[in-house]
């Protein structure tokens, strides 16, 4: 039964391979180091600032690539329940694809990255800023890197890399020429549930740290109506501010009450906790979450794409920097 029809986001997913130019050792999570380290090398690729100038004091500001991937400063009311203040979320989300520690020389690490909406047209500055990032290196101790290829999930995508059984991705840069080799077709989060229309049971995975602040604490304890209204707030917020050509409609009350009768019936949830360092602050900081999965059972079918939508932009504080990464699996 169709309650809500959500607006069109568009997306590049982009798949980086730095091979490590030495013996080197990194944090098991990298989502944080990664994240920090491309805003530094994109900051270092297109600002014109002098140092310690404030961003919001710059004329470029509208049209810079770091501003609008990481000073993403609001210029215009939010509308509604979305509450931003100073600025909007970040158009990005860094996922991070393994947790190895140590890497030899030759080593590759691999890491996605997903661009939304209009932020699409940055992608040569976002290449170009993880070229620079690899090359002046990773961790405290900078260890050197070589970006050797990036990848495109696309339709017509023909490859499989990085041990997946995917075969959606097609070579977009070449460390050998260290060129782009095609402009890629952005993918579409629209009108992709219709398959599920029959599912009443599902187990919803939550593959990485995820953070709901529920009366101002964070915690696990949740029903499906609070996850579908986080899910709805990240869905509107990215298209509200990234999407800018879509009509967004704002009254879902009915599908909140929908939520109502989704019953959690089994939940496997369990706390994790990892340390990352925040340059902004010059201190360590805790960023933990839940992972795990819950048993959801019930009338489903209006909620099926924002699952689908929900897997690509992740759900939660923290998703750009892979935080609160979902998967579902239906069950019948």
């Amino acid at each position: 039964m169709k309650i809500y029809t959500l607006p069109r986001i568009n997306f590049l997913k982009l798949r980086f391979h730095l091979s490590a130019a030495q013996d080197c050792n990194l944090p098991e999570w990298k989502g944080s180091l990664l994240r920090g380290a491309f805003g530094h090398a994109l900051r270092r690729t297109v600002c014109t600032m002098k140092a310690g100038q404030d961003c919001r004091d710059c004329l470029l500001i509208s049209q810079c690539a770091y501003t609008r991937l990481f000073e993403t400063f609001t210029t215009k009311p939010p509308p509604r329940f979305l509450n931003v203040s100073q600025t909007s979320p970040r158009p990005f989300i860094v996922e991070p694809l393994d947790l190895n520690q140590d890497y030899k020389t030759g080593d590759v690490l691999w890491f996605d990255l997903i661009l939304i909406g209009e932020i699409i047209n940055y992608l040569p500055y976002v290449v170009f800023a993880i070229y620079q990032m690899a090359k002046s290196g990773l961790g405290a101790r900078r260890y050197p890197f070589s970006l050797d290829k990036v990848f495109c999930c696309q339709d017509d995508g023909d490859q499989t890399i990085d041990n997946s059984s995917a075969t959606c991705w097609k070579e977009l840069y070449s460390g050998e020429s260290e060129t782009l080799l095609f402009n890629p077709d952005p993918l579409t989060i629209n009108g992709a549930a219709e398959n599920f229309l029959e599912t009443t049971t599902l187990l919803l995975k939550f593959l990485t740290s995820t953070r709901f602040v529920i009366n101002k604490k964070l915690t696990k304890e949740f029903d499906f109506r609070a996850l579908v209204f986080k899910m709805m707030r990240r869905t509107l917020e990215l298209v509200h501010f990234y999407m800018p050509d879509q009509e967004i409609e704002w009254e879902f009350h009915n599908l909140l009450v929908a939520a109502d009768k989704v019953e959690i019936v089994k939940q496997n949830l369990e706390w994790h906790d990892y340390n990352r360092y925040s340059n902004r602050h010059q201190m360590k900081m805790k960023m933990g979450g839940f992972v795990g999965d819950i048993t959801l059972k019930g009338d489903l079918s209006p909620f099926m794409e924002l699952l689908l939508y929900s897997e690509v932009i992740h759900v939660g504080k923290g998703a750009t920097f892979g935080l609160g990464k979902i998967k579902f699996e239906w069950l019948n």
